[in-house]
């Protein structure tokens, strides 16, 4: 069905259209979060925070962005206010991520669950910046314009952060033997 549609039955307190909207989103909310946050079980329970929102919010949505930028914009929201709670080290966790969304631009494929867990190391140990922008990015295929409405950040400022991200990436997948240089 189309999301437009979903969206307006949503409005109208119809649960079976907020399910199956909620879940063309809830493994890249997933991954956001858990990105964001390093944890599994947090990482699920801001998912489940995150479409409580929207649930919550959806008579609010304008239609003025895209539908998804929105979500990420809640999704991105929800996890800084946690880590703002939080504060402490976040330790690292296992990450949930489909392989097929994975481009690096580094013509490596990744042969093994070692060098995918190398990879998802490698992504944990960029800042928060840097990571967030290679999840929403390179993970979540979003567009730049989309990236620069969730973080509230000129679209100059987007692809200057995801180059230098990209860098500091295959920096780390070099000195960890997954990628050369150039």
């Amino acid at each position: 069905m189309e999301e437009r549609k979903l969206i307006e039955r949503c409005r109208k307190n119809d649960r079976d259209a907020f399910e199956t909207l909620i879940l063309s989103y809830e493994k890249k909310i997933y991954n956001l979060c858990f990105y964001m946050v390093k944890n599994k079980e947090d990482a699920f329970d801001l998912t489940q925070e995150t479409a409580i929102k929207i649930y919550k919010s959806i008579s609010k949505f304008k239609g003025d962005s895209k539908f998804s930028t929105w979500v990420y914009r809640i999704a991105y929201n929800t996890c800084l206010d946690f880590i703002k709670r939080k504060k402490d080290e976040l330790p690292y966790d296992d990450m949930i991520v489909n392989e097929n969304n994975i481009n690096y631009r580094m013509d490596n494929v990744i042969e093994s669950k070692e060098t995918k867990a190398i990879i998802k190391k490698c992504i944990m140990q960029l800042n928060s910046d840097y990571r967030t922008v290679i999840i929403l990015r390179d993970i979540n295929g979003l567009s730049y314009k989309e990236i620069s409405d969730i973080l509230q950040i000129e679209i100059g400022t987007v692809k200057s952060r995801i180059n230098r991200a990209r860098q500091a990436l295959k920096n780390e997948l070099i000195k960890n033997g997954i990628a050369r240089g150039c």
